[in-house]
């Protein structure tokens, strides 16, 4: 779990900008802007805000397997994108890829919800098919050619 260590970083959005994390890139829609939410040794919490509402992403290794509750919503030849069926507003991403991280399968995760499932002010995430405008802009695995980037310790940089 990521620590809530607070970074004042944030990133305003042109059309199509790209967020890139440890791991994965995030493509912002117009208006959207990210901001480091907390962030620890395995990956990142950001906070993307826009005029469509709030989402959070995180950006680290070994999420659980999916569960017999879970919904499969997309498969693609790099990712699996599955609904929590406990909680809907929070998919989980996983990697196709045999890459290990730090011995873990490469995962991501995007929610309607804080990381401690408090809810967002405005959740652009609500556990429905229209949450398919959020999920299909999180790109794992990839991390190049980025607009910023989060680095340990500064937060997003050009």
């Amino acid at each position: 779990m990521l620590s809530a260590v607070a970074l004042p970083q944030a990133a305003s959005a042109a059309p199509g900008q790209k967020i890139c994390t440890r791991h994965s890139t995030i493509v912002l829609e117009p208006g959207e802007k990210a901001e480091v939410n907390g962030a620890g040794s395995s990956g990142v919490e950001l906070l993307i805000s826009g005029p469509a509402g709030q989402w959070i992403f995180a950006d680290f290794n070994g999420l659980s397997a999916p569960g017999a509750d879970d919904v499969q919503v997309a498969s693609t030849k790099t990712q699996t994108v599955v609904r929590r069926g406990q909680l809907p507003q929070i998919y989980a991403i996983y990697s196709k890829a045999s890459r290990l991280i730090e011995g873990k399968q490469m995962t991501a995760f995007i929610s309607g919800l804080y990381l401690d499932r408090r809810p967002l002010a405005n959740p652009r995430i609500k556990g429905s098919d229209a949450d398919k405008a959020v999920w299909s802009r999180v790109l794992l695995g990839q991390t190049a050619g980025c607009d910023l980037r989060w680095v340990p310790g500064q937060g997003l940089v050009k």
